[in-house]
């Protein structure tokens, strides 16, 4: 083998390693988020359970964690989106884990303010929580695994 085929061949093999690097970023950025997001669940689940008028540190716990998903959804949305070879799968879930999470916040906002929470808003924040970490799991899924 000459100089050059070593040169280029050890050139994509670093690339496919910072390729890898930058995949495992987003990885961790992901499963940090779905850690925050079941805590969010857990805390949710209790605040529906205590009735209205919400507490005050469980609401703003509930929302403090709802922001630290939303943050960690938009930093591996970017991550993803500098990764060239990231994948189609990956983006589209986070896609779909970010629309859930702006309807859930939609519902969560109108649930707060209104006088009465009606059912189905309560059915939709809870739908939009299982899309959200179901989403969420596939992206997991497929940013392990590359496709």
């Amino acid at each position: 083998m000459n100089s050059r085929v070593r040169a280029y061949l050890s050139r994509n093999h670093f690339a496919a390693f910072l390729q890898r690097e930058d995949m495992d970023s987003v990885l961790n950025s992901l499963v940090v988020t779905g850690v925050f997001l079941v805590i969010a669940a857990g805390v949710g689940i209790r605040l529906g359970r205590s009735g209205k008028p919400y507490g005050f540190v469980k609401l703003a716990i509930h929302i403090v964690l709802f922001l630290l998903v939303l943050s960690g959804v938009v930093a591996s949305l970017y991550k993803v989106q500098a990764i060239t070879d990231a994948g189609f799968y990956p983006k589209l879930f986070l896609y779909v884990t970010l629309l859930a999470l702006l309807t859930n916040v939609a519902v969560g906002i109108t649930m707060i303010v209104g006088k009465r929470t009606n059912p189905n808003m309560i059915v939709t924040h809870k739908v939009s929580t299982f899309i959200m970490a179901l989403s969420l799991v596939a992206g997991i899924i497929f940013a392990a695994s590359g496709i």
